[in-house]
């Protein structure tokens, strides 16, 4: 659905419109007089708030923006902003994902246990209990839930181990990107180009140009690469053993440099006086020495007094930002463009879309710079020009050890046998090819329990499989029940009752879990209305058909939840749209 531009200034100046709806359809305006609502109020004094907008963030399916307050769902989607008296009422099918106070709404506390349907639900909540039939649940979104348990995946009782140290990308605070230093003389073209262009008359054009200057784009809660400059966390707060996940989506050849454990320092040798030094060397050569006297020949000779080695210095890039909001830092040297000059002492991974390698960067004792690639045990690895994956990289400092997982399954294994150089907490990704497009999405950073087997490894066919905390051990059987706070478990040789506090995760048996391919109700596919995806953070997320919605509350049906009425106030983002047909509409609205 394409929707014409409509300016909302120019809405909010037709007086006609004062006692009616606005829905904006393909064609146009269309005026709805079967609601009555209450005008935006403005602040003390007549004043607009802070933000004249509101907080809320619409992006339309063709690329187009706005700003205000979401106001609820009524046969269309309502939207409210400060300069304007009535509500906007949008048609859903044309609106692609909505984000709730920028993303910076408050998450839900981390350590919240959740379950995971076979639909890829994550229901945050409390577990009441579980039998052969139903899972009851008290969610702090969703309320008190009956759930089928042959709609369940998992049960993650202490998601995570208990420790979660980032989950986003939900805003854009924290992250930079790295962009090359320019010399004088090319700032002093750039400011004079400027100037002409403003001459003529071309000034709105070079305010956008600048405004989609940085290679990368945060928007809902991802980033889009519009170039190959490398996107960074130099504050990521990476535990000394640790688990990165994320999904990468791409158009074209994969091609990806992962930066792990950076302190984004570089060694730089202290600067030589060239002149002075030539200047001295040319004295020494042109100086008539004259022969030593008898006398001074019997003297011995002092020794030379042995020059110390020129101090080395440290450049830091941390010195360089300003604040804790996105931006571009100079501080890519085209001259030096070694793993090492740009991200410092510490790790790269390269991921291609048959291998991947991992490189080793450190500088020596005399400042330079050094990159060794590490040799590795691999299995094979294909991922298609056109795709997405769930890339993970476990790895354990004081072992020396990183692995690599894609969808899943094992993919490499380095160990350094050197030590671990990596003592930095910066993370970052780059796109090293202008020719493909990348999404980074869904990353979290948790805590390693130190299991080294895959994530399909834990799934089997006619077993569960319970995962405890400790990382070390684990059963399988069949789970008979969970109450009050203890999990039963019947195994192959004996009867095993584990507190709730020691699980970490329970992956249900595939043969009892619903098929989606094969669900249909009465001729009609799984979903008979087009579902919304609401986004919790830190994991939250939840697939309704909606029926209704106020700015709080939003209410309808799940084949898998029945009946559901979800709480707003704690979600990030409410997704119309799951997948596009093709990258480049990521981006639309930039």
């Amino acid at each position: 659905m394409k929707f014409r531009w409509i300016s909302p200034f120019i809405i909010a100046a037709i007086p006609t419109l004062a006692c009616s709806e606005i829905l904006l359809r393909q064609d146009g305006i269309i005026i709805d007089h079967k609601l009555s609502r209450q005008s935006t109020e403005v602040g003390g004094q007549g004043l607009p708030q802070p933000d004249p907008a509101g907080s809320d963030i619409l992006l339309f399916e063709n690329g187009d923006l706005m700003h205000g307050t979401f106001s609820g769902i009524d046969e269309g989607l309502l939207w409210e902003r400060t300069d304007i008296s009535r509500p906007i009422k949008f048609r859903i099918p044309g609106v692609r994902q909505l984000v709730l106070k920028g993303g910076l709404g408050v998450g839900l506390d981390d350590k919240t246990s959740f379950i995971t349907l076979v639909s890829g639900d994550r229901i945050p909540g409390e577990i009441i209990s579980l039998d052969d039939k139903t899972l009851s649940l008290k969610s702090p979104v969703a309320g008190n839930l009956t759930i089928p348990r042959t709609h369940l995946k998992s049960i993650s009782p202490n998601p995570f181990d208990g420790e979660l140290f980032y989950t986003g990308p939900f805003t854009s605070a924290g992250w930079m990107t790295l962009d090359y230093k320019k010399t004088e003389a090319q700032l002093e073209k750039e400011e004079e180009a400027k100037k002409k262009s403003e001459e003529v008359g071309d000034k709105k054009k070079q305010e956008k140009k600048k405004e989609v200057s940085s290679p990368w784009i945060h928007s809902g809660a991802a980033f889009y690469s519009l170039g190959t400059r490398p996107l960074i966390m130099p504050d990521a707060e990476l535990p000394e053993a640790g688990r990165i996940r994320f999904k990468a989506s791409w158009k074209g050849r994969l091609n990806i440099t992962l930066v792990l454990h950076s302190d984004f320092v570089r060694v730089l040798p202290a600067e030589k006086e060239e002149k002075e030094e030539k200047e001295d060397e040319e004295a020494e050569a042109n100086e008539v020495i004259p022969a030593p006297s008898e006398e001074e020949k019997k003297t011995e000779a002092p020794k030379e007094e042995e020059k110390e080695p020129a101090p080395l210095k440290e450049e830091r890039l941390l010195d360089l930002r300003k604040g804790e909001g996105f931006q571009n830092v100079p501080w890519i040297n085209p001259t030096n463009l070694t793993h090492a000059d740009i991200y410092g002492t510490g790790y790269t991974m390269t991921i291609y879309s048959s291998y991947p390698s991992l490189s080793r960067n450190d500088f020596s004792d005399t400042g330079i710079a050094r990159s060794q690639r590490l040799s590795t045990t691999r299995s094979s690895m294909s991922l298609s020009e056109s795709g997405d994956a769930e890339i993970e990289i476990r790895y354990n400092r004081e072992e020396a050890l990183v692995m690599l997982f894609v969808n899943g399954d094992y993919a490499a294994q380095w160990n350094d046998l050197s030590g671990y150089v990596g003592k930095g907490k910066g993370f970052g990704i780059a796109n090293n090819t202008s020719s493909s497009q990348i999404k980074i999405s869904d990353i979290a950073i948790t805590s390693w329990n130190g299991m080294t087997d895959s994530a399909k490894s834990m799934n089997h066919p006619d077993r569960d499989v319970v995962l405890l905390t400790n990382g070390i051990d684990r059963f399988s059987g069949e789970l008979t029940s969970i109450t009050n706070g203890i999990a039963r478990l019947k195994t192959g040789y004996t009867d095993v009752q584990i507190p709730a506090d020691d699980l970490s995760k329970i992956i249900l048996k595939g043969a009892s879990q619903t098929d989606l391919e094969d669900v249909e109700t009465n001729g009609k596919y799984l979903w008979e209305k087009d579902p919304i995806t609401i986004l919790y953070k830190p994991f939250g997320r939840i697939q309704i058909a909606p029926t209704s919605a106020t700015k709080t509350t939003l209410e309808g049906t799940s084949p898998f939840l029945g009946k559901i009425s979800v709480d707003l106030k704690s979600a990030n983002i409410l997704r119309f749209v799951e997948t596009s047909p093709d990258i480049s509409s990521w981006f639309d609205d930039f």
